[in-house]
């Protein structure tokens, strides 16, 4: 098909603070994965803005430049979503005229919600991108005011006070037909590229979209209707030789969030990694059940260079899984880690705390499950997501107290429990509880004489970062800072001059003084 050069499009991820912990950023793969699509269309810039040496000057100084008819805007997670209102405004600051998409988790779970809160968004693409978005570039393109057909779209009535929701997109039956993500739009060799934490060439991809399952607190398994998807064992081989020959990339989380859904991929996952001998690592996601479904192929998974599976072990009470529609038994959580110290994969449980009947002998219950069979301590506290059916229960029962999504990060409490009203301490119990974890004598051990070079990494990576913060709270050093961030609050006043229009503010912590 022949591309569209009339219509310049804009893909940008906003700036965003990166985590100390982690003390680096990976391209929204999202995004690459839209653009690489698009790419065959329309002629498609992308700025990831965290990258960027002065992020929101540099935004605007590319938005002068190049005057891009739409710009479309990622809102990755809650936790980013003023990150994105931010960029909206200072897009429609610039230029009044451009045409500004939202997309995201976030935004079409929350349409009506983005559209009240930040009217400089003049659409919302709601669900999966990719033909939502080719459709309504074309239609802009075609110079057609009527956006009521194209589904997968939110947007204001432009003939009453309501909101235009034009029906569900159907999701993309065959995730082969897309091209691999767009790599060459970003510079893969940014000092902040990376995942540190398991070694100097470590990189996220993703090889799926969805879950079939129907955890009450999970946003992505209503994003992508409950459904599982996955991308052939032959094209996953022909992306990872990519980032091996191109880009040097070797270790690799895999953010799918079931990786072994089907045995059928999983069988030819193993059989392309060991027919292509990359000499690359991979860290995969799964279910306990599914584990103990797959125990034959472990020895197989060892063999492709799996190091570790993360699985969403979320709590060790079994009527509180209940109640989270987590479908899973405790009985089975144990087989399952059982099965992986068999085959001596590292194992990462993602757990949360903060439950409304929660005690402390339930936390040290969680804490000593984890002690037996756990070398990554995935803590987090229960952070209720808008667009889940669990943000709608705790909402009617009154208990989210802070309404501020830059709150809802995992780490900063939200919601009291029946036992502890104060969310200050609700955080630092989470955080005491890791500390507590990784400074075993155990995993101090581990730290220096384990087999498993990657398993010493990670723990000195932690056990340094845990020294860092107590270096702070004692001695007042400063911890790391992630050199290129600035609020936008910051920036406007560097900037001189205020965003015209309906802006309103969504940095609530800073005063703008201009």
């Amino acid at each position: 098909m022949a591309k569209n050069n009339d219509l310049k499009f804009l893909l940008i991820d906003p700036p965003h603070r990166i985590w100390d912990i982690l003390k680096a950023w990976i391209p929204s793969p999202g995004c690459l994965q839209l653009a690489a699509y698009l790419e065959d269309y329309f002629p498609v810039d992308f700025m990831d803005c965290t990258l960027n040496r002065q992020p929101w000057h540099d935004l605007e100084k590319k938005l002068r430049r190049d005057k891009p008819d739409v710009v479309g805007i990622s809102i990755g997670c809650t936790y980013f979503t003023y990150d994105g209102y931010n960029a909206a405004a200072l897009v429609r600051d610039v230029l009044p005229d451009a045409i500004i998409l939202v997309g995201g988790a976030h935004p079409t779970l929350n349409a009506e919600e983005c559209l009240r809160e930040c009217p400089d968004i003049d659409y919302i693409c709601m669900g999966e991108g990719e033909f939502t978005c080719r459709e309504f570039l074309e239609n802009i393109a075609g110079g057609n005011p009527d956006f009521s057909h194209i589904k997968g779209l939110a947007y204001r009535d432009p003939h009453g006070d309501g909101i235009v929701i034009t029906g569900k997109r159907p999701l993309i039956e065959d995730l082969d037909s897309l091209p691999i993500p767009a790599y060459h739009l970003v510079d893969m060799e940014h000092p902040y590229i990376g995942l540190p934490s398991e070694g100097k060439r470590a990189f996220l991809v993703n090889f799926a979209r969805g879950c079939g399952f129907r955890c009450k607190f999970c946003s992505e398994s209503v994003f992508w209707d409950r459904k599982w998807r996955g991308r052939c064992p032959e094209l996953i081989g022909e992306e990872l030789e990519l980032l091996k020959k191109r880009y040097n990339r070797d270790t690799f989380y895999v953010g799918d969030n079931i990786f072994n859904f089907t045995r059928e991929r999983s069988k030819g996952f193993i059989d392309e990694m060991k027919k292509r001998q990359l000499g690359q690592n991979f860290w995969l996601q799964s279910r306990a059940d599914i584990v103990v479904r797959d125990a034959d192929l472990m020895a197989g998974f060892k063999e492709a260079g799996v190091y570790q599976f993360m699985i969403g072990v979320e709590y060790s009470d079994q009527e509180v899984l209940n109640t989270l529609d987590k479908d899973v038994s405790m009985a089975t959580v144990e087989k399952a880690m059982q099965i992986l110290k068999k085959h001596d994969f590292m194992i990462m449980a993602t757990l949360m705390i903060g439950h409304w009947d929660e005690t402390k002998e339930d936390r040290q219950k969680l804490f000593d499950f984890c002690t037996k069979y756990v070398n990554h301590f995935g803590l987090n506290v229960v952070t209720p997501l808008p667009g889940t059916e669990f943000y709608q229960e705790m909402k009617e029962l009154g208990r989210i107290q802070n309404k501020d999504y830059r709150k809802f990060d995992y780490i900063q409490a939200i919601m009291p429990t029946r036992e502890i009203q104060d969310l200050d301490k609700i955080t630092e119990l989470h955080l005491g509880m890791i500390r507590k974890f990784y400074w075993r004598p155990m995993e101090l051990w581990r730290m220096f004489f384990s087999k498993n070079k990657i398993l010493r990494h990670h723990h000195r990576y932690f056990m340094k970062y845990g020294f860092e913060v107590m270096q702070h709270e004692v001695f007042g050093k400063p911890l790391w800072v992630q050199d290129n961030f600035q609020t936008f609050e910051s920036f406007l006043r560097e900037r001189g001059k205020p965003i015209h229009g309906s802006f309103a503010g969504f940095e609530p912590d800073e005063t703008v003084e201009i």
